[in-house]
């Protein structure tokens, strides 16, 4: 397949990208690309995360930087504006205000970490209550209705060098909740770029082929995101070529993103209303 979409991008803002909207939508043009949705780590109230987000003061400039882009542009190409977030009950409230005041056009859920009720973070992946609240936080993520989809939902073989028991039954009740919920899944390109040589270890990481080749023997829709973090991941073939041959291995079948985010807008003003 040739990708030419993506609602998964980033930019300079949150730190460990780079570029801005227009550099990125520059590349997509040239490259054929149909839609484009940017959705930079989203900026919280109150949360300062040095490397991994945005301070909420950024919040304008980026909408008006994405509004310049998409004026200049709009003959070429569709754009969306967006975030990526993590499901927490503490920001849903925040969540909803900016999709309805702010004109953020949509959510992906990228669970990265949660928040407690006092806001403060806490992380995933070191014990194994640890690894069942990623998933039971992933699941609340898909029961709200607040996201487009969620974003490498199989984070968790980032810790995993063989597919164990554990391994097994998060993925078993993610699949299971994403039926459940209608949810949608995405496959990350930008996971392919990872180095699985760590500490002296071998990680599967992700995009994991367990993980999806399980997705595919169900109906669950799934999309690919691209998750750029330089604009020149845009021009990648060699890392296009990976995509591709990922999605035939593990048999996906890839949904439209048209129907998915159309559905989705219909979803959404029920939700924040």
């Amino acid at each position: 397949m040739k990708l030419d979409y993506t609602f998964h991008s980033h930019t300079f803002r949150c730190a460990h990208a780079i570029g801005d909207i227009e550099d990125y939508v520059l590349l997509a043009i040239k490259n054929n690309f149909k839609i484009y949705g940017v959705s930079d780590h989203v900026f919280l109230p109150g949360i300062t995360q040095k490397w991994t987000r945005g301070n909420y003061e950024c919040l304008d400039d980026y909408i008006e930087k994405f509004n310049i882009s998409k004026a200049k542009h709009h003959n070429e190409i569709e754009m969306h504006l967006g975030f990526e977030c993590e499901y927490s009950d503490v920001f849903v409230d925040c969540y909803k205000y900016i999709l309805k005041e702010k004109g953020i056009e949509y959510l992906i859920c990228g669970q990265h970490c949660g928040f407690n009720l006092d806001k403060s973070a806490y992380g995933y992946f070191g014990t194994l209550e640890e690894f069942f609240r990623y998933k039971d936080d992933i699941v609340k993520a898909m029961q709200s209705g607040l996201f487009l989809y969620i974003a490498h939902p199989d984070l968790y073989f980032i810790t995993a060098t063989e597919v164990t028991d554990l391994y097994k039954k998060l993925t078993k009740e993610i699949i299971d909740a994403a039926i459940k919920y209608d949810a949608v899944l995405e496959v990350n390109r930008h996971g392919l770029l990872r180095d699985h040589h760590r500490n002296n270890n071998v990680y599967i990481d992700y995009p994991c082929e367990y993980f999806w080749k399980e997705v595919a023997k169900t109906n669950i829709k799934v999309v690919v995101g691209g998750d750029y973090h330089d604009p020149n991941e845009i021009e990648d073939k060699v890392l296009e070529e990976q995509l591709n041959a990922f999605i035939e291995k593990c048999h996906i079948k890839i949904s439209d993103i048209k129907d998915i985010y159309l559905d989705y807008q219909n979803k959404i003003k029920r939700v924040i209303k």
